[in-house]
């Protein structure tokens, strides 16, 4: 597990830092921001073909095939070290829609993985210590990417991330876990695509989930803009002032998924989820608050409450899937989920130039109140007695 959390660490700050660097190293080769903005679309997109590549990670053996991805992931963002003139942007669009399908794979064979690294009931723990270091990974990867960026070019941005996907490949190539060889497909891929989501909708403590996690990540997509709006037009800061409350998220962010684990412990993954969506909730609501303390008391619940609805959605997709399936089911989840906060970021910005910034924040409240309400008034999502 030490193996698995640098890797997984290390794997994802250079991750962040090439992500954030590329657009602005697209900006500045180019000098158009509509230009720079395809970066992140060409990601989302190869991201939008989890249910494809969910059938891959069912049909191989899941740590060969994050040593391979990683491997070749690393080489191709080395082509990147290529790119000096406007006419060559071509290529970083490329990379990053490759880049999204190659997370889309590493994802899902993560998360499918990880139940055979440590026992059901420390699910919630390795999880949530995941979390953790992801939220605190935000602290520094906008400056090292940027910074990076800004002294030495976008080939050594490259370069940084290729070593991180060394590293991983390095981890993973130390850690033995026993796969059994897995069942030979049907052929059908229209029938196998579809299967994760077929699982999703007939299993109700995870049809609810879905559900509900599709459209609060919808609705969480606005604060893409909103902490910027928050910032300027509530608060009447510098735009640079958004960093004081995304610095707030990630350290609420690494404290809640330390916490996570020993919570789910004590409930069960669906209201560990509902507890998350109630601070977030709570913390759209402080935003709405013209004082500076307040603005950062509620970026504080918002990043504490995030790590506990990944932590909950994930682990109850883990301990409720068979293995079989688990690539496609997380697929499919990825797909909706992720879907979902790609249009509510797109409505934030559009909403953002017309609606006032306080009615977005309440709609949040509500939304995400109903969410953690309905979830709360499930029995499926309730705990399950553990046996004498």
């Amino acid at each position: 597990m030490r193996l698995f959390f640098l890797g997984n660490t290390l794997s994802t700050i250079g991750d962040y830092a090439l992500w954030i660097a590329a657009a602005i190293w697209v900006k500045e080769l180019t000098g158009s921001t509509a230009t720079a903005g395809i970066t992140f679309l060409c990601l989302t997109a190869g991201t939008l073909l989890s249910p494809l590549t969910g059938i891959l990670v069912d049909r191989v053996r899941r740590r060969p095939l994050l040593i391979l991805t990683n491997a070749v992931t690393g080489l191709l963002v080395l082509s990147l070290a290529l790119v000096h003139r406007a006419d060559q942007v071509w290529l970083i669009f490329v990379v990053m829609f490759l880049y999204g399908l190659s997370s889309s794979i590493t994802s899902a064979a993560t998360t499918a993985l990880l139940p055979q690294l440590v026992p059901a009931e420390q699910l919630g723990n390795a999880n949530g210590l995941t979390q953790a270091l992801t939220q605190g990974q935000r602290l520094i990867t906008p400056a090292l990417g940027v910074g990076l960026l800004s002294l030495a070019g976008g080939g050594a941005v490259a370069a940084l991330d290729a070593a991180t996907f060394a590293a991983s490949v390095l981890c993973w190539s130390l850690i033995r876990v026993e796969e059994e060889r897995p069942e030979p497909g049907e052929g059908n891929w229209l029938r196998e695509t579809t299967d994760g989501f077929r699982y999703l909708m007939r299993t109700p403590v995870l049809r609810q989930l879905t559900v509900v996690m599709t459209v609060a990540l919808f609705v969480v997509g606005f604060f893409e803009t909103l902490l910027i709006a928050i910032s300027t037009v509530g608060l009447h800061h510098a735009p640079s002032w958004t960093g004081v409350l995304v610095t707030a998220m990630g350290v609420s962010g690494m404290a809640g998924g330390v916490l996570a684990g020993p919570l789910m412990k004590r409930t069960s993954p669906g209201l560990l989820a509902a507890l998350g969506l109630a601070l977030v909730s709570g913390g759209a609501l402080l935003l709405m608050v013209r004082l500076d303390w307040v603005v950062v008391a509620g970026a504080l619940l918002l990043g504490g409450g995030v790590p506990l609805i990944i932590v909950g959605a994930m682990s109850a997709m883990q301990l409720n899937t068979p293995d079989e399936l688990m690539g496609r089911v997380s697929g499919a989840d990825n797909f909706l989920v992720t879907g979902g906060q790609s249009v509510g970021i797109a409505a934030g910005a559009a909403l953002i130039t017309t609606v006032p910034y306080q009615a977005l924040c309440a709609t949040i409240a509500v939304v995400l109140c109903g969410c953690a309400l309905y979830l709360t008034t499930r029995r499926e999502q309730r705990p399950v007695p553990v046996p004498a």
